[in-house]
């Protein structure tokens, strides 16, 4: 699926909304998706770990309490993460660092219109799930591996 244009709200790909066929599987931490950076590591993982929590709720009404926290939690770790992850690559001196700033921007602004889509019963936890799911996937083998090289030989010890 492509990223939808900075400033549209994201929507399921029509083959998938006819087909009703929407990837419900949580994300398995493996190292194919290992950057070389064990504190990078982490922070993928724990990624993982809060868009799985949409997995076990995939039932649920996306304006329910619980749903609010699992988002606003997921946000806010992922504002975290790209800090974290474009403050190392700057100090690497990256040289694709704006292009992935952009891709974290992008995710960023997708993340906040699909959330408001959701409040008003565009967007579904499956549908929400299953784009996270394969942006989360793509983005590391992607983009995140990419920059690899760079900070591999740089890598920092910092827990998540």
């Amino acid at each position: 699926m492509q990223l939808p244009i900075p400033g549209t709200t994201w929507r399921p790909a029509k083959a998938e909304l006819a087909m009703n066929q929407f990837r419900t599987t949580p994300i398995c931490w493996s190292e194919d998706y290992s950057v070389g950076v064990d504190v990078l590591d982490k922070h993928h993982q724990r990624l993982a770990v809060l868009i799985n929590q949409l997995a076990d709720r995939l039932d649920d009404n996306i304006k329910s309490e619980k749903m609010v926290d699992i988002l606003t939690a997921l946000v806010n770790y992922a504002e975290y993460h790209f800090r974290h992850e474009e403050g190392l690559m700057a100090e690497a001196r990256y040289d694709d660092l704006e292009n992935h700033q952009l891709e974290h921007r992008q995710f960023c602004e997708i993340i906040a219109e699909t959330c408001y889509g959701a409040t008003l019963g565009i967007v579904g936890v499956k549908e929400l799930f299953s784009y996270l799911t394969r942006w989360w996937k793509n983005h590391i083998l992607l983009e995140d591996m990419k920059y690899r090289p760079y900070l591999a030989s740089n890598e920092e010890t910092e827990p998540a």
